[in-house]
């Protein structure tokens, strides 16, 4: 997929590709927008996301604002939260502008048409982020397969018949498209013992794509086992700081989280390796270390004596030439050709 500065596969084996979300947290202050973008990559993201809307088009007058937002003292009115974190044209023009000098990957949600349209005439995107509660607007969605070459669609709170869904609907109004899921849980914090992460390997198997995680849980644990599970991407919103007012700020990662975050998920997909079973290059020099070899278990064997099983041992280190423990059943009734002492190698070469 293009992220404009960056491209991605998200194949089988390769690394897990960390996208921060900026969303809202901007509080709608561009010194605040163009910090996080900055923090983001000093902590080594490969893609920065925000978020393209407009209000009156996405939320009706009388929409309730969710428990979490309130919490956040966004009051009753969902509608009225958000139109006070709509981000300018004028600023996410220069973000974008920025994230491509800054050689970050750029990603951006839509949640309406004129958002979509955006994104495509005026920035340029061949990627788009589909938002969990666009899964079943199959008008924006056709909308979005007409426009994008890479779709990446956020599965909250959806059945899998939601999704299949919702592919079909990508698929069929525009044919082949680069696509991948991600699993999410639309809470925020989402409870870890909610996270269902099982979820992608079934989303994986019924689609055939690749399939990541947008963490909403606290901390770092459901992430890395996200990755373990074989995500091709990670998803986490982060701030400038938590107590800061808006709906999203208290359940995202402050910076020092955020770069304990990506180095955790960073191990977390190298240490996956390429599952061949074989010694690593950090274990070879330890090898001959830790195996062991035949050795002689009594104080002499004299040259010319028929070896018994009594008179041998196993102990370490591996010795070059020596005889295995696999192996002692081959040299019982063999005479020695030199003289053995007390925990000297059994070597193949002391045998007629």
């Amino acid at each position: 997929m293009d992220f404009i500065s960056k491209q991605f596969g998200f194949q089988p084996g390769e690394r897990c590709i960390v996208i921060g979300e900026i969303g809202v947290n901007h509080n709608r202050q561009q010194d605040m927008l163009f910090r996080l973008i900055d923090e983001g990559i000093a902590a080594g993201l490969d893609v920065i996301k925000l978020q393209r809307f407009k209000a009156e088009q996405e939320i009706a007058m009388q929409a309730p604002a969710a428990d979490y937002q309130k919490r956040a003292g966004a009051g009753e009115s969902q509608l009225q939260m958000a139109r006070q974190l709509e981000l300018p044209d004028a600023w996410l023009t220069q973000a974008f502008d920025y994230c491509r000098q800054r050689g970050v990957g750029f990603l951006c949600t839509a949640f309406d048409h004129g958002s979509v349209d955006f994104l495509a005439d005026r920035l340029g995107c061949k990627t788009v982020k589909i938002p969990s509660p666009e899964v079943s607007n199959k008008p924006l969605l056709q909308h979005m397969a007409r426009r994008f070459d890479g779709l990446l669609l956020s599965t909250g709170a959806s059945y899998l018949g939601e999704v299949a869904n919702a592919i079909d609907w990508l698929a069929a109004e525009a044919g082949p498209r680069e696509l991948a899921l991600m699993h999410c849980l639309s809470e925020y914090p989402a409870p870890v013992e909610q996270a269902n992460l099982r979820a992608m390997a079934s989303m994986r198997a019924a689609f055939k794509v690749p399939v990541g995680y947008s963490d909403h849980t606290p901390g770092q644990v459901a992430a890395v086992v996200a990755v373990g599970l074989g995500a091709a991407m990670i998803e986490k919103h982060y701030t400038l700081d938590k107590n800061l007012p808006g709906p999203d700020h208290q359940a995202s990662l402050d910076i020092p989280e955020l770069r304990a975050f990506v180095t955790a998920v960073r191990q977390a997909s190298a240490s996956l390796g390429d599952g061949i079973k074989r010694p690593a290059p950090a274990e070879i020099d330890n090898r001959p270390l830790i195996r062991k070899s035949v050795v002689c278990a009594v104080p002499a064997i004299e040259a010319g004596t028929a070896v018994t099983a009594a008179m041998l041992g196993v102990k370490r280190p591996w010795t070059r030439g020596a005889v295995e423990p696999f192996e002692i059943e081959k040299i019982l009734g063999l005479s020695l050709r030199h003289d053995k002492q007390y925990d000297e190698a059994i070597l193949w070469s002391d045998f007629r």
